[in-house]
């Protein structure tokens, strides 16, 4: 009876040995946070608004918030009318978890512009009289285009940027969601 019982162990690994089940590399601890599992990950808050700077300080893109899963795109796109044309703002956001409960930003922002076409004074005149078509928009042009990568961590990022001969700033929040 002893000698069986100490042989029951042994049949136990030679058990688990022979088994038909196999691993797959998610199975491990060893698998790479930053791999193609990304909803696995906790999901990231990132808020975003561009303010136009001076003594008509206002928003030109609205603080927009949003949770996006790490390395997703986040992207947003607005128009604004000026007294010259109009401004096509288009901001993209990439968040990644960082070491130390950092957040890093991959970031771009292009601004194009479409000027109003020139035009006469009768044509102008008659525009202001409403008796005539609203001013028409000329092609648009690339006016400027920043990108960079940072580091946040319970702090916005912030940029300067001059955009149609006006000063903006561009904010940029990003903090884990851990439930």
């Amino acid at each position: 009876m002893l000698r069986s019982l100490a042989t029951l162990p042994l049949l136990a690994v030679c058990a688990l040995a022979t088994s038909t089940t196999t691993a797959a590399a998610s199975d491990s601890l060893a698998a790479p946070i930053s791999g193609m599992q990304l909803d696995a990950l906790w999901p990231i808050d990132v808020d975003v608004e561009i303010v136009r700077l001076g003594d008509d300080s206002r928003a030109v893109l609205p603080q927009h918030r949003a949770t996006v899963p790490d390395g997703h795109r986040m992207s947003l796109h607005s128009v604004v009318q000026t007294d010259k044309g109009q401004l096509e703002f288009n901001l993209d956001v990439t968040p990644h978890h960082h070491p130390g409960d950092n957040v890093e930003l991959e970031w771009s922002l292009e601004v194009t512009e479409a000027l109003y076409r020139p035009i006469d004074f009768a044509s102008y005149l008659l525009h202001r009289l409403q008796l005539d078509d609203v001013l028409e928009l000329d092609e648009a042009a690339l006016t400027i285009a920043r990108a960079d990568i940072v580091a946040v961590h319970d702090e916005p990022h912030r940029k300067r940027v001059v955009i149609g001969g006006q000063m903006h700033e561009i904010r940029i929040f990003a903090r884990a969601a851990r439930g």
